[in-house]
Parts: C-alpha cells; sequence; structure tokens
C-alpha cells in the first residue's frame, strides 16, 4: 500500500476512517474521491480530497477556512487527516466533505434553456455563499465556473476553497498575485502586477471585491457563452508594444438578457472596486431582480427560433432592441459615415467578436503569474473579390482620437468600432487588424461656437 499513487488509489483503500469508492478527478494540487466511513451502518457518500503532493499547506488552510464557514451553499466539513504513502511514504493531508452531486456551472447552463429569472437566482446563492465566507473574514480568491457546482435541483454550491484565505493566515505564496485563476482576475490585480512587474518582496493584498468581480465574470460567460475581455487597465496600454485593448460587449447585445440581469452583470464587472458593492448588497439585489422582474426575465437566452443569418452570420438577439437599430442612432451613424466616406459599412454590429479563450486553471500556491495578452490568430481567406483594406498606420479623417468610448478600441492611434462575428477576409467595407473587422469610430461633433459670448 505504501507504494500507491495519491491520484491513483484502488477502491476499498482505507484513509483513516474512510473507505474509497471510486476516484471522482483530480486536479493541479488533489484528487478527488468518493468515500464512505467504515464500521458505520449505512454511512453516507462523501468527497474526500487528497493532497497529491506531501506536506501541502493548502489543504490544513482548507479546512481551516471551511470550519469558519456555516452555509448551506458551501459543503460541510466532516473531517481532515493524513495518508502515509507513494514512492516515498510522504505525508499526504486530506480534508473530507460533503459530497455534491451536480454539474459544473457552465455544463448546467449548456444543458438547459436558462432563462434570466433561473440565473438571477442562482447567482444569488453563490453571492450568499461569499457573504457568509467575507463575514468570516475570508476570502475565496478562486471563484470561478469550475469551482461552482449546481445540483439537480438547482441548489449552487460554492466548491474548492484551497485557494483561499482569512485575515491573519500567514502567506503561502511568493507571487505577487494571490491565487487564482487568470481569466478572473479584478482590474485592480492586474495593474497592481504591471505596477510592480520588476520589482520583488511585494504581494497583491486581494479583497472581497476580487471575489465579486470573479462571480461577474463567471456570470458573463455562463449568460453570453464567451469571457469578457481580461481586464487590463487602459493605462498600461501601449507600454509593453501592446497598443490595443479589446473593449467588453454588453451581455445584452449577445443574448436577450433581462435589464435587470445585465444591469448587475456589469456592475459586477465594474473597474472601481467600490461600485460592486459587497456580496451580501449584490445577493439581495439579484434576489430583488428576480422577485421583481417581469415576463422579460422568463425569455430563453438560447431561443428554439435563433436562425442563422445569410451569409451564415448568426445574428445576436435581443428583447429589449427588438433587433433593429433605432432612429437616435441611425441619424447620428449616418451623418459620420458621410464624413467618414468609409463605404458601404454594415450598421448590423458594432462591436469586437467574443472572445474563445477558456477557463486557464487554477494556479494556486506554485504559479500566479499573469501571461500577457497575446493577439489572436485567423488564418487570412481570400473573399469572392480578393479584396481587403489593411489597417492605416494613422486616424484617418474624421475618426475619433485617444481617449476612445467604451465600446472602442485603440488601434494606430486611433478608436475603432469592431464588427460582431466578422472575421477576415473582411471585404473593402471593414479594415483587418489582428484576425478581426474594424471600421473608424467617428469623431464626436464638435460643440456650436457661433452662440457663445
Amino acid at each position: 500500500m505504501d507504494e500507491l499513487s495519491p491520484e491513483a488509489l484502488p477502491d476499498g483503500t482505507r484513509l483513516g476512517p474512510w473507505q474509497v469508492e471510486g476516484r471522482a478527478g483530480y486536479g493541479t494540487y488533489g484528487a478527488v474521491y468518493r468515500v464512505r466511513r467504515t464500521r458505520r451502518i449505512f454511512p453516507p457518500l462523501v468527497a474526500l480530497k487528497l493532497a497529491r503532493y506531501p506536506n501541502d499547506l493548502r489543504f490544513e488552510r482548507e479546512a481551516e477556512l471551511l470550519t469558519r464557514i456555516r452555509h448551506p451553499h458551501v459543503p460541510r466539513l466532516l473531517g481532515q487527516g493524513t495518508w502515509k504513502g507513494g514512492l516515498h511514504g510522504d505525508t499526504h493531508p486530506y480534508v473530507v466533505m460533503q459530497w455534491v452531486e451536480g454539474l459544473r456551472l457552465y455544463d448546467w447552463g449548456q444543458e438547459r434553456s436558462l432563462t434570466s429569472r433561473q440565473v438571477l437566482r442562482l447567482l444569488a446563492q453563490v453571492a450568499r455563499a461569499l457573504e457568509a465566507t467575507h463575514a468570516r473574514q475570508g476570502l475565496h480568491r478562486d471563484v470561478k465556473g469550475d469551482n461552482i457546482l449546481v445540483s439537480p435541483e438547482g441548489t449552487a454550491f460554492l466548491m474548492d476553497f484551497g485557494c483561499g484565505t482569512w485575515e491573519g493566515a500567514p502567506p503561502l505564496t511568493e507571487g505577487l498575485l494571490a491565487p487564482g485563476t487568470k481569466l478572473y482576475r479584478s482590474p485592480e490585480a492586474l495593474s497592481f502586477h504591471w505596477d510592480h512587474r520588476h520589482e520583488s518582496h511585494v504581494h497583491y493584498r486581494a479583497t472581497p471585491a476580487d471575489d465579486v468581480y470573479a462571480l461577474g465574470v463567471a456570470a458573463y460567460r455562463l449568460c453570453t457563452g464567451i469571457y469578457p475581455p481580461l481586464a487590463t487597465a487602459p493605462s498600461i496600454v501601449g507600454d509593453d508594444a501592446r497598443d490595443t485593448l479589446e473593449v467588453m460587449m454588453p451581455p445584452g447585445q449577445l443574448k436577450p438578457l433581462a435589464p435587470s440581469l445585465e444591469s448587475l452583470i456589469l456592475r459586477m464587472l465594474s473597474e472601481n472596486a467600490q461600485d460592486r458593492g459587497s456580496a451580501g448588497e449584490l445577493a439581495a439585489a439579484l434576489e430583488a431582480a428576480a422577485t421583481a422582474a417581469g415576463p422579460e426575465a422568463d425569455v430563453p437566452m438560447r431561443p428554439s427560433d435563433l436562425r442563422r443569418g445569410s451569409g451564415g452570420v448568426n445574428r445576436p438577439v435581443s428583447e429589449r432592441r427588438g433587433g433593429c437599430l433605432g432612429p437616435m442612432v441611425l441619424m447620428p451613424l449616418a451623418a459620420w459615415l458621410i464624413i467618414l466616406l468609409a463605404g458601404n459599412l454594415n450598421l448590423a454590429a458594432l462591436v469586437e467578436p467574443p472572445s474563445q479563450t477558456e477557463d486557464g486553471g487554477t494556479t494556486g500556491v506554485a504559479d500566479a503569474a499573469v501571461e500577457d495578452l497575446q493577439a489572436s490568430s485567423v488564418s487570412r481567406e481570400n473573399g469572392p473579390d480578393g479584396l481587403a483594406l489593411e489597417m492605416p498606420k494613422e486616424p484617418v479623417p474624421g475618426q475619433r482620437r485617444p481617449p476612445c468610448g467604451r465600446f472602442q478600441s485603440k488601434i494606430q492611434g486611433g478608436c475603432w468600432l469592431g464588427i460582431l462575428h466578422a472575421s477576415p477576409p473582411c471585404g473593402e467595407s471593414y479594415y483587418e487588424w489582428k484576425g478581426a473587422c474594424y471600421f473608424p469610430a467617428p469623431a464626436p461633433p464638435r460643440p456650436n461656437t457661433s452662440e457663445q459670448q
């Protein structure tokens, strides 16, 4: 038995009073087994997470944090201990928790036609779990879709507190940032990493606002099927030869969301940490919205009658927008197009193509570095006319210059609007840049000075 690998224990293996009945899976730092307590009549099935590496302090910390949290949406801690094994008979800690039967958040969302009201109620449950964690001076620090399980009854559980901490706990990491997953990093965490990238012996101090932001990323991904862009602060763009900043498309432009749900997702993703509010305030707002929302909250996010438009382009559906541009939008756009002489611009979509990035995995205590943003690479194909407009090296006449608007990208000294669901070749209507199609954002009208005194 001493030569057994911690991530491949056979059925029947004993770990203290627990007996293995099968492996549920494993990650970078731990393997999860289905176990039952021995010498009990009809013992319930529980989960045992065993450290893959000897003397991993993460497990002791996770157990301590779970003892502080008592909440219906957080698995209960049932025990902890150590197992000696492996090639050298090392000591591997483990924690035993309530078994949660369910699906990971994004898998759960894919298996049903979600409505805004369902999502509001589910997010409120996770926010309540965070509220209980923060009330005990704790932080989860790795809120993401993979760490949220949904039971068949629709109950959400916030899982895996292995990256968590609490006020006064000794640090376990050496990097600039706290443990976490790159795609869910808050703007303040990424800015800190950039500002102190050449320094040593400095560490980012995570706050409850980081957990709230990460929940916003998970909510955006659940509703739209894509991740919002990394929350890189605009002030660092261009400082490292990156002259583009991907902008976030409001989720209601991708899926038919109730206005209250879209507003709360954008609130969680606010660049200003104070604007996000506490987890408790957010939970109350989500619960109130789920109760007060009208019939629009029961519209499926993936309508069964959604069809591909001509040319194979998916048209985004938005209940609030009715699928058309209002006259207050069309009039200034028409004037801008005349000024820009951009030629035959398609007004169907004015935003960047969605990112296809997936979860980057938990970095834990071993690696909290943030990878540089990588420009997507899309193979170039020849269009029917074989034409494509290359991005000009400077702004075109009538184009807006930085600072750019919220849904605009800074490219080559000018502000640009990306085209939804369009990819090169961009033809004669749009300009191509790093695997996407854009057209110039028009400069705002100049104030009328003829009436000034």
